[in-house]
């Protein structure tokens, strides 16, 4: 049986009278008229009791009618749902994912994204440009990458369009066998981990400074570094407790290291993902910042 008698029995149904439906579905009213006689008879059961001469809603299901409008929404939904499903497999995601970002930021997207993204899409070939935030602006005014990602409070927003935020909060990153052997995490506090040699990355110390709980000169701060990745090396020597901004997402690829949320640093602080103003993404582009949000 063509579907689309399903589809349109359903229209019939929701707006409850004959003669808008028709109008709705751009076929005559005797025409949809015929489809409900060729349903009723099919199924062997009056479907719909049609009220003459009253104003408004002028249909009423049967009881028969009501199974069949439930079962005939299912239906009209797993075939759609199948069209959509077969509809992107035969429309074939092809070319380059170009992404600026800092080294800090690209190492999570690589392990936590790319993978998956490129299993799913393995046409697809990848280009990370990494750097500092002006070295991130230069490849998206120059081209050489069409996404980038960098601290919210950095982007200029007369420059580029913000797609998506993520929220980072401050965390704390030791050895567990070098720092707090005998206690348990949730008792560490601030004030425990303000007394430790720190190593800091840049993000660190620009929420630190936004805060009004620490002053920088009363910490022990081994080494300040550009990037978070360098100052989590410092901490997994055992030499210091890293201070770094993160998402709750990422992760710590070493077992002996364990991670600590600071909630006394909340705020405004979020990673964005950025484009050059009024660019419309690619169809790469476009499918990989729709994969990323199912995840965030």
């Amino acid at each position: 049986m063509d579907t689309s008698y399903y589809h349109n029995f359903i229209t019939l149904v929701q707006t409850g009278n004959m003669t808008q439906a028709a109008e709705i579905l751009h076929i005559t009213q005797p025409a949809l008229s015929k489809q409900l006689k060729y349903l009723e008879a099919e199924f062997g059961a009056q479907l719909i009791n049609i009220k003459r001469g009253q104003r408004g809603s002028n249909l009423q299901l049967t009881d028969a009618g009501k199974i069949f409008y439930e079962k005939a929404q299912q239906l009209c939904s797993i075939e759609e749902s199948t069209y959509n499903a077969v509809h992107q497999l035969n429309s074939r995601i092809e070319g380059t994912l170009r992404i600026a970002t800092s080294a800090s930021r690209s190492t999570p997207i690589v392990q936590q994204y790319l993978p998956a993204f490129s299993m799913k899409y393995p046409s697809v070939h990848f280009e990370i440009y990494e750097g500092l935030m002006t070295n991130v602006v230069n490849q998206l005014i120059n081209g050489n990458a069409e996404l980038g990602i960098a601290n919210i409070q950095m982007v200029d927003t007369d420059k580029f369009d913000i797609l998506l935020t993520q929220e980072e909060h401050l965390y704390a990153i030791f050895r567990r066998d070098v720092f707090w052997i005998d206690r348990e995490h949730d008792t560490i506090t601030w004030d425990d981990i303000k007394k430790c040699p720190l190593s800091l990355s840049g993000g660190s110390v620009r929420m630190i400074m936004q805060s009004s709980l620490t002053d920088m000169d009363q910490l022990n701060a081994v080494a300040i570094t550009t990037t978070k990745s360098s100052a989590i090396e410092w901490a997994s020597s055992g030499r210091t407790v890293s201070l770094v901004p993160m998402d709750g997402k990422e992760l710590i690829n070493h077992r002996k290291m364990a991670r600590i949320k600071l909630p006394e640093f909340s705020g405004d602080f979020k990673k964005a993902f950025i484009t050059l103003k009024g660019h419309a993404l690619s169809p790469v582009a476009q499918q990989f910042i729709d994969f990323y949000k199912a995840y965030v």
